[in-house]
């Protein structure tokens, strides 16, 4: 029961008087969509997956209780009691923060500024404080897409939402607010999808385009530029955009989990596509779309659409364990020394210049991956070469691959461990001087392996099994939160030294 809280939704952006309408229109301002792949199987028929929703999902799954039609009026304000009063169970219940609506035609007020939602989201919150009963240890979970993300940013970094930016007594009364009513709600985790952090940059030779948003903020998307992030994130001058300085009601930031896309090529709206480029979701940068220090997981998933990232099971999948798993993971490998090259010729003017790392990792029983780093999204893990002492060398002792989280009590009958693996890929890459590259193929490597592990919680410690899908014997132990595997004997072969490095601890 301690993971639970309740979960409000916070939408991304919506640019045109258009979408405003549609987002209008739709109840769960999109929390609700699904998706239907299809993917090739035996013989002519294809094989279909459909995720249903994480609204769905999280109904059916974790029974959370939807809060349309009981808990809030024809208005979606919160009702005062109406969760204690149905004796239902506060901590499992979804809210949609509908901030959208005061824009439409119907109601026909101004577009506000960014961290005038920010004060509006805090408002809600004391609304669903209060229709659960203000219970003791009372906090919420925020889930955001894209500019939603900030806006939850805003409201836990920014000191000013309950003084400058605080609504009038009038208004508070209006929204069945007392003054006294208005006060910071403490946050448990917030999970950004596809959220820009650091901005919306355009490719390379497209800054002007960026200066004229700024400078003329068209429809309020200047809350994408440096200077307007730091004034409702409060943050410095000299402070990067994912800067995350918490207040004292927000969560550390080992409980703000940023979902990265990758899917550059499916995100539906071509302009935006075109001015971002390759390295994105369509619309947000790889390198802009995640807080600083931040676990993260990327997916291959464009910012919204038929194959958006908030619509998709790898989506779900992370949220569902970030939010309720009972034990994370933090993933680490250490390359050592590199005691050989590539078999074959090799031409004096090739130079080892970095290792390129690509990954994939999932759980037992998953249709998708939870975390995928590719060289063709433009995602891999780029590892810089150096020599140290006539030895070459990765530069970082001991590189972050992936934070997960799993839960333990899910896992097959007879079983005793719950299960994941993860594809582990090194590619060399070298400096050629000249035209000709005669010494070399594309592709070559220096591991491509799959490592299958389990982990069961005992009294004190850990156990643990593992095997390398290229070695037919596995290995087994315990530990208390570190674990330490060998490369297999494949990769050994070039790396002297090489491991992977797992940390476990509790999580809630």
């Amino acid at each position: 029961m301690a993971n639970y809280y309740p979960i409000i939704y916070v939408r991304g952006y919506a640019m045109t008087q258009s979408e405003v309408e549609s987002t209008f229109n739709m109840p769960y301002y999109g929390f609700n969509l699904g998706c239907t792949q299809f993917k090739l199987a035996a013989g002519t028929e294809p094989k279909m997956h459909i995720f249903e929703s994480p609204v769905v999902r999280l109904i059916k799954e974790e029974n959370y209780q939807d809060s349309f039609g009981r808990f809030v009026d024809p208005r979606n304000r919160p009702i005062a009691g109406s969760v204690s009063d149905a004796r239902a169970d506060w901590r499992r219940t979804l809210w949609i923060f509908r901030y959208y609506d005061p824009e439409s035609r119907m109601i026909g007020q101004a577009r506000q500024k960014l961290d005038g939602y920010a004060a509006d989201l805090a408002v809600f919150l004391n609304q669903v404080r209060l229709a659960c009963g203000s219970p003791a240890k009372f906090a919420v979970i925020l889930v955001a897409h894209s500019m939603g993300g900030l806006v939850a940013r805003s409201y836990l970094q920014n000191p000013d939402i309950f003084r400058a930016a605080k609504p009038s007594a009038a208004d508070l009364k209006r929204r069945g607010l007392r003054a006294s009513d208005f006060k910071p709600v403490k946050v448990r985790k917030l999970f950004t999808y596809a959220t820009p952090h650091r901005g919306i940059g355009l490719r390379e030779g497209l800054g002007w385009a960026e200066d004229i948003r700024d400078l003329i903020g068209f429809k309020g998307s200047d809350a994408f530029g440096a200077r307007e992030m730091r004034r409702y994130l409060n943050l410095a001058r000299g402070d990067d955009t994912h800067t995350y300085k918490p207040l004292a009601y927000a969560p550390p930031v080992k409980r703000v989990f940023s979902l990265v896309g990758t899917n550059f090529d499916d995100y539906v709206v071509s302009a935006a596509k075109l001015g971002v480029g390759p390295g994105s979701d369509g619309l947000v940068t790889i390198e802009n779309a995640y807080v600083k220090r931040a676990p993260r997981a990327f997916v291959h998933r464009s910012h919204s659409g038929p194959l958006g990232i908030v619509n998709s099971e790898a989506g779900y999948e992370n949220l569902r364990r970030f939010l309720f798993g009972d034990l994370r993971f933090r993933l680490f490998l250490r390359l050592g020394e590199l005691v050989r090259e590539l078999p074959g010729k090799r031409s004096p003017s090739d130079a080892l210049e970095y290792f390129l790392i690509e990954l994939n990792v999932t759980i037992r029983g998953l249709p998708s991956y939870l975390h995928t780093r590719s060289g063709d999204h433009l995602s891999a893990i780029r590892v810089p070469a150096v020599k140290r002492r006539g030895k070459i060398v990765g530069r970082d002792n001991d590189v972050h691959l992936f934070t997960g989280y799993l839960n333990t009590g899910a896992r097959l009958k007879g079983d005793r461990y719950a299960r994941g693996a993860a594809d582990i890929r090194i590619e060399p890459h070298y400096r050629h001087d000249g035209w000709i590259r005669d010494s070399r193929y594309e592709g070559d490597w220096l591991m491509n392996d799959r490592i299958h592990f389990g982990i069961s919680k005992g009294r004190g410690k850990l156990k643990y099994d593992y095997r390398w899908s290229s070695e037919n014997a596995g290995q087994s132990g315990t530990a208390r939160n570190e674990m330490f595997f060998p490369l297999p004997a494949a990769a050994a072969r070039y790396f002297k030294g090489g491991r992977l490095r797992v940390l476990f601890d509790e999580w809630s």
